[in-house]
């Protein structure tokens, strides 16, 4: 069959279009790796995509997967990029399922376009689903949902949106979010909140992966020479958990304990295992009411030290937790 001059122009001139300004369809995102992040005082916890922007205060809590999309969420006509966010926000009300209401009457008085609500479960507790889109003018729209999870005076909003193609292409990721999403866990009567939590959470630290009481803190301790620091704070401010990783030098466990044991003076020694590695503990007293255990292992010409500390009265509720800590070190 011979090709016409109608259906030569016909694919030139889609060619053409598609050469000159025609959007590319975003591909759909996959999960990858997430982290957890947990309010320090409401206790909820949530997953995230690791190396997303976090912005947070107790309550709230707002992921981006870019630097500056937080800036055009926060005003979608101005500066910053555009992306997608991931937030939840709990708000303490007399009457959340009211206030569902008025969040669905204060959006379409806004020229929100919303969607019907559909009922859904989330971490075993009745939500409700809010899907909507918002124009702000012909290029700069935002598609999202939020899911509200009512609680005993008090509200959960969960929100994920994205500008544009952005909000399809992360389906994925944010149903990955959603699901990973736990509530506040009650706390058992007559126990002292200040005692490391029977719950554990899950850390990977590059090198390594433990596990550590989900009631203990993530600190922020200056880096120095060493390539990694880890640092938790118990409810007890004086109880803490500090990883740090160091060069070795060619050093033996031995060697490096010799080393580094006249900084703890008056301390007993001890062996064990940590993540299948030969250690050696420094045990001693930090201070009036805290004492301090010092673990070192070596792991391919790196030294690993992880100091604890815990408050002298309850040595065994910390030790115990403490225990479960080191056992559950994995080296990569």
């Amino acid at each position: 069959m011979k090709t016409t001059l109608t259906t030569l122009a016909g694919l030139f001139s889609a060619l053409l279009f598609l050469g000159c300004g025609a959007e590319k369809k975003m591909e759909p995102v996959p999960v990858g790796e997430m982290e957890t992040y947990k309010d320090p005082a409401v206790g909820f916890q949530i997953q995230h995509p690791k190396g997303w922007i976090v912005n947070a205060q107790v309550g709230r809590a707002a992921f981006y997967n870019a630097t500056d999309v937080d800036k055009k969420f926060l005003d979608p006509l101005g500066v910053g990029a555009i992306g997608v966010e991931i937030a939840i926000t709990v708000t303490k009300t007399p009457d959340p399922v009211g206030m569902v209401t008025k969040f669905r009457e204060d959006r379409t008085a806004e020229g929100f376009v919303l969607h019907p609500n559909q009922t859904m479960t989330v971490a075993g507790k009745p939500a409700t689903k809010m899907g909507y889109s918002a124009a702000y003018d012909k290029k700069t729209v935002i598609n999202g949902h939020h899911v509200f999870i009512p609680g005993d005076s008090v509200l959960y909003d969960m929100s994920f949106a994205g500008f544009k193609d952005y909000y399809n292409a992360y389906t994925a990721v944010f149903e990955a979010s959603l699901n990973s999403f736990q509530m506040p866990k009650p706390v058992e009567k007559g126990r002292d909140e200040t005692l490391p939590s029977e719950t554990f959470g899950d850390r990977d630290a590059k090198m390594f992966t433990f596990q550590y009481p989900e009631n203990f803190n993530f600190t922020d301790p200056p880096k120095g020479k060493d390539e990694i620091v880890v640092g938790l704070r118990g409810v007890r401010l004086d109880c803490n958990i500090l990883f740090n990783v160091f060069g070795a030098q060619g050093l033996t466990l031995e060697k490096v304990v010799d080393q580094n044991k006249g900084r703890y003076k008056g301390a007993t020694a001890g062996k064990l295992t940590v993540g299948g590695q030969p250690a050696i503990t420094l045990t001693m007293s930090a201070s009036k009411d805290v004492d301090r255990r010092v673990y070192f292992t070596v792991k391919n010409d790196k030294v690993v030290r992880i100091t604890m500390d815990w408050y002298k009265p309850q040595r065994a509720e910390y030790l115990a937790a403490y225990d479960k800590v080191i056992g559950s070190i994995k080296f990569k």
